[in-house]
């Protein structure tokens, strides 16, 4: 994690305060630059030399980081690839510090050989039950309103084809929810995954849930440093699809995941930006040419494909 502009005291307060209350007394803190969410990070320094990270949430929201902290805890117990969970008081979540050497800063001296160390991580949650967690797994209705999104953002209220797409995602909704499922990270891309004493592991975990077998990997490639790294999109699906042994039909389930998934992270970025965080525009080449690429292998319509590329234009 990158360090952050200065915060406001009253954050500072607040961390001191919850750390004081788990029983770690903090010689300083260091704001971090945060993610796609409201929550605050900070690094916390030790007497001892070590430190921890402390994510603040936002007024309010201690139920949320309650449900969060328990999910950490879920995972951990069960040997998953996340940080281990150091204790949690009100707004307040700590966690062992991973360090700053995620994949997207790997991957110049990697190259694809960072892609088999994120494979191996995402073996690890492809093998662990998900039945018991506290999150509730994907359904239709999920991933119809993450490419509501899409629709806010991305199409113009006369775009053509309004209603040829609107069924299309509607229908690219109930397939995914038919897929067979695995545990799923849910925003599984390079600049979640930190290299960490020879292995990745993933930071961003609270979202896990049960999901689409194939939905990590098409996030993997298909965004962020995972679309820029110009690799063989579909030998690596052949090699992972045999690694973790999906059922037969994968390729066609991965392109419907590929397809939802990056349309949904289009209109994610399209919101980002439109909430005056524009850095997220960089990353909208890649992953709209890979949605394209994944809505054209699906034999969409050619006149839809280029309604809903043209839309990832954005509307700004």
């Amino acid at each position: 994690m990158s360090p952050a502009p200065a915060v406001p005291c009253v954050a500072v307060e607040i961390v001191h305060e919850s750390l004081a209350a788990l029983g770690v007394t903090a010689v300083s803190l260091t704001a971090l630059a945060g993610d796609a969410s409201q929550r605050r990070f900070f690094r916390v320094f030790l007497a001892d030399g070590t430190t921890l990270i402390a994510a603040l949430y936002p007024p309010g929201h201690e139920e949320q980081a309650a449900r969060d902290h328990a999910v950490q805890v879920w995972g951990w117990e069960r040997g998953l690839p996340i940080p281990r969970p150091a204790g949690r008081d009100g707004l307040v979540v700590v966690s062992e510090d991973l360090g700053d050497l995620d994949l997207d800063r790997a991957v110049a001296a990697l190259g694809e050989n960072a892609l088999v160390l994120a494979v191996e991580a995402l073996a690890a949650f492809q093998a662990c039950e998900w039945r018991s967690l506290p999150t509730a797994a994907f359904d239709a209705a999920f991933f119809r309103r993450e490419l509501a999104v899409f629709e806010r953002y991305a199409l113009a209220p006369d775009a053509g084809l309004r209603r040829e797409v609107t069924a299309f995602l509607d229908d690219l909704a109930r397939r995914l929810a038919s897929h067979p499922y695995r545990l799923t990270h849910r925003d599984f891309h390079f600049n979640n995954l930190f290299l960490y004493e020879g292995r990745v592991r993933a930071v961003d975990f609270q979202d896990m849930r049960g999901g689409p077998d194939t939905y990590d990997l098409a996030s993997l490639l298909g965004e962020r440093g995972g679309a820029g790294l110009g690799a063989d999109e579909a030998a690596w699906a052949e090699r992972v699809a045999a690694r973790l042994g999906w059922e037969p039909g994968w390729r066609q389930r991965y392109l419907e995941c590929a397809a939802q998934r990056r349309l949904k992270v289009i209109g994610t970025f399209l919101r980002l930006a439109a909430a005056g965080r524009p850095a997220y525009l960089a990353w909208l080449p890649g992953v709209r040419e890979r949605a394209a690429r994944a809505l054209e292998q699906l034999g969409t319509p050619a006149g839809l494909v280029r309604v809903l590329v043209s839309a990832s234009r954005g509307r700004l």
